[in-house]
């Protein structure tokens, strides 16, 4: 039967989605594992998260150096060794490092973790962080930042969180080219030696596994021997500046990066769900009112958008784009104007109507499948263990 393409397709209501929440279950050396089994594949992926990030380092890099090398060579494996076997198993390792968290993540057929857990534990056990390997990765890290460095959006991000959240604050993006000079390999083994401990991770596994999956982390990750000491919490404040307009001169740009933002409040407050709807309004979704004025009515840039961030310690807007440097002003004025209909005129109906179904849409979307799911249980619970 030929589908009758002049018909349009009926528009449902979205129904509610089911959340699943993962059952927590506790190794033998306290170290906590949430299980959340879902979805029809026969596919898994656990991540290990360790509280480390840029919120704890002693030297800009450390963290995410640290994390990148633990894949370079361990006790019984090396780089090459640890790359092959996932590879021959069809797995997917990644590591990653943000503010607040050193990640360790892979997805692999179920049936193969019982292969690759030996494996894991040993370059989180035992990571020997070779010599040759670290300086090749410091200078190919360090060419890549100064790579970004020329493009404008990146200065202007960087300016940004500098002007939000102060110096020396470790949300401020301060990062330079001599620092890649001054981090060594001892600073990278006195992190990891303090951080990467059991009592200092949980981890999250989502897919579909067997119950016995949790006698198999027991037995790798459940024992005393990588127990650690406490680690004291640390506490910044941000110090934004008292100056709020701020230039960054790039010689030979073609175009201009533009910010506009502030701090906000996090995801804790009772207005952060009204804020994140306005938000939107203002320039969330393709349709919003910036795009709408900005790019369809006078075609100053190709995209500009306004989200809402909130890190674990502070929240805040941002509103970014790019432009030609002779529709700076223009661009900005613009951005001013649409705030300040926001702030004196109503939203109407059919406008709230819609980007509140664009809204749910999303979070529907975003829900869809296992890792998904722990995805946005581990958003929730690195921001507050007890939401």
């Amino acid at each position: 039967m030929m589908i009758d393409r002049t018909i349009t397709p009926q528009i449902n209501q979205v129904d509610k989605p089911q959340l699943k929440e993962p059952e927590k279950v506790t190794l033998d050396n306290g170290l906590p594992i949430y299980l959340l089994k879902a979805g029809t594949q026969d596919v898994c992926r656990i991540d290990f998260l360790f509280k480390t990030g840029t919120w704890n380092q002693q030297k800009p890099l450390q963290s995410t150096l640290c994390n990148a090398m633990l894949e370079e060579g361990s006790k019984n494996y090396s780089g090459v060794q640890i790359a092959e076997t996932f590879d021959f198993h069809g797995a997917y390792l990644q590591l990653l490092a943000d503010q607040h968290f050193g990640i360790i993540s892979m997805i692999s057929l179920t049936k193969h973790i019982p292969n690759l857990l030996p494996v894991v534990e040993d370059f989180i056990k035992h990571s020997v962080f070779p010599e040759n390997e670290f300086e090749t990765l410091r200078q190919r890290r360090k060419q890549r930042f100064f790579l970004e460095n020329e493009k404008v959006k990146v200065l202007c991000q960087k300016k940004f969180s500098q002007v939000l959240f102060g110096d020396g604050h470790p949300y401020t993006l301060g990062l330079t080219g001599n620092d890649f000079d001054k981090i060594q390999l001892s600073d990278l083994k006195e992190f990891y030696q303090q951080f990467y401990r059991s009592g200092n991770c949980e981890i999250i596994v989502s897919g579909q596994f067997e119950d016995s999956i949790v006698q198999l982390f027991n037995k790798h990750f459940g024992g005393n021997d990588w127990a650690g000491t406490p680690i004291p919490e640390k506490s910044f404040q941000p110090q934004p500046e008292e100056i709020k307009v701020h230039r960054v001169n790039k010689e030979g740009a073609i175009q201009s990066a533009i910010r506009v933002g502030k701090l906000m409040v996090c995801k804790s407050h009772p207005d952060y769900l009204p804020l994140q709807v306005l938000v939107t309004i203002l320039g969330g979704y393709f349709n919003s009112r910036l795009m709408q004025n900005i790019r369809e009515e006078k075609g100053y840039t190709y995209g500009i958008g306004a989200n809402l961030f909130c890190l674990k310690e502070a929240g805040y807007l941002v509103i970014a784009t790019e432009v030609d440097k002779n529709y700076e002003q223009a661009t900005i004025d613009e951005i001013y104007k649409e705030i300040g209909l926001l702030r004196e005129e109503l939203i109407g109906e059919d406008e709230l109507k819609r980007v509140k179904l664009y809204l749910l849409g999303e979070f529907v979307r975003d829900l869809d499948g296992p890792f998904a799911l722990a995805d946005a249980f581990r958003n929730v619970h690195n921001f507050d263990p007890g939401l």
